[in-house]
């Protein structure tokens, strides 16, 4: 290898991967079912509080990790090291785990056989690739700049990784990409206001740090001098990045069939069986993943080498897919399981009417406006939310809004005011990334009581 492929800034291109994953597969037990997963990530972090940079990160972790079959039973090893010592071990510990330990606590399907995926645009940017600590500053001085007569804190961050798969069967699947994060809180100097905004990009010349600033210290300006309310059901008007936390959870912790088949999650039906091929959200709304997604593309594979296909898990509210593994694919007759990416697309039906935010200010008779709530669970189960508004949170009246209120605690979830919509705006990309979620405007969000806090 002609550099060190885990030099702070490096990836491992295909074909350093590959060598890596066929010499680790070399050291196999001809007779075990072998995958070998190749991975090297660096992360870049520029952290600002108090309108000061306080900390600079570039960090790059990568290791294999060796899963085995052997007679049955599944075992895992891993190792950070890339030598031919570290292979060696790391297979070893998977092969002998297999052989003695207990095994057979998690599945391990079919191996996948080899094939072509596509490689989803936009996923690689050379721009954020070449990024370095003075352009990160560059970046970060611009905001703080930006933000001048606030108190600032946010992070920049970046990460360029690469993955690759390969099994005693052939396959060989290698993705890289590009992403990155900018989040910037501002607070008013007498305490009483507090904003916020954020963008995700994987291109770093789309990062406009300057238009994040100015989004949160005009929240800030605006939420000065807050007034209370009286809390109870309103409609309400929520920023996407506001309720994205929610699919995130959702489509992490509930989009599995065996968990709905055993009435541990929200797409359980009560009298029995699951709840696919009913409606479970408004008919406007489709939640489709798809890799290729020009907007928020993702690598089109699992750690196993399972595709990601397009797959619409909900189509016009109505709930079409929950993710499986290779037993059930197997009865159904499937050549690979149903891999769950996480990462999703809310999509409005064609021909529904899309407001921008202030279109549903314009249109609304009396609601409330949020920023961001913070999101923690309440009733796992039923997919219930509580927590609070944060960095802005205003009072809308006959179509405009009239004053900043103080932050209110609510118990509620998507599930619900996704279900009572009033307006659905155009999808954008989550802060967070990942995740394409649309502005909404629903009734009857229920507001609990003040919460006494900037």
């Amino acid at each position: 290898m002609s550099r060190n492929p885990g030099a702070t800034g490096d990836i491992l291109t295909k074909e350093e991967a590959e060598a890596i994953a066929r010499k680790t597969l070399s050291f196999a037990d001809p007779g075990a079912e072998t995958i070998v997963n190749v991975s090297l990530a660096n992360s870049q972090n520029t952290r600002i509080a108090r309108n000061r940079i306080t900390t600079q990160r570039d960090a790059s972790l990568g290791g294999v990790a060796v899963t085995t079959r052997l007679d049955g039973r599944i075992a895992q090893g891993t190792t950070q090291r890339f030598d031919d010592e570290g292979l060696m071990q790391a297979v070893k510990w998977a092969e002998d785990s297999a052989r003695e330990g207990p095994g057979g606590r998690q599945e391990m399907g079919r191996l996948i056989q080899p094939r072509d995926y596509p490689i989803p645009p936009g996923l690689w940017s050379e721009a954020t690739r070449e990024v370095d600590i003075p352009d990160r500053i560059t970046k970060a001085v611009s905001a703080i700049g930006r933000a001048d007569g606030y108190v600032a804190a946010g992070t920049l961050d970046l990460s360029i990784n690469s993955m690759l798969v390969a099994n005693s069967a052939g396959l060989v699947a290698y993705c890289r990409s590009t992403t990155g994060t900018m989040q910037l809180a501002a607070r008013t100097d007498d305490n009483t206001g507090s904003g916020w905004a954020g963008k995700a990009i994987y291109d770093f010349g789309e990062m406009d740090t300057v238009a994040v600033a100015d989004r949160a210290t005009d929240k800030a300006e605006r939420s000065r001098n807050p007034s209370a309310v009286e809390p109870a059901r309103y409609t309400v008007i929520l920023e996407p990045d506001a309720y994205a936390p929610m699919i995130q959870l959702m489509m992490q912790y509930h989009m599995d069939l065996p968990s709905a088949q055993r009435g541990f999650s929200v797409f359980a039906d009560p009298n029995g069986g699951t709840k696919v091929g009913k409606q479970v959200f408004d008919e406007r709304l489709s939640f489709v993943s798809d890799p290729m997604d020009p907007d928020a593309p993702f690598c089109p594979f699992d750690g196993a080498g399972v595709p990601f296909d397009r797959t619409y898990w909900v189509q016009d509210g109505i709930l079409r897919n929950l993710s499986f593994g290779d037993a059930t694919a197997i009865e159904r007759g499937l050549e690979y399981p149903l891999a769950n990416p996480v990462s999703v697309r809310i999509q409005p039906q064609e021909g529904t009417e899309l407001l921008t935010l202030q279109e549903m200010i314009e249109t609304c008779e009396r609601g409330i406006y949020v920023t961001r709530l913070t999101t923690g669970f309440a009733d796992f189960r039923r997919l219930v939310f509580t927590g609070v508004t944060r960095d802005g949170t205003w009072l809308v009246e006959r179509g405009r809004i009239t004053r900043p209120i103080k932050n209110m605690r609510y118990v509620d979830s998507h599930m619900y005011f996704l279900n009572n919509l009033e307006a659905v705006g155009e999808p954008v990309l989550a802060a967070t990334g990942g995740f394409m979620i649309p502005p909404v405007r629903s009734r009857d969000f229920n507001f609990t009581a003040i919460a006494d806090a900037v």
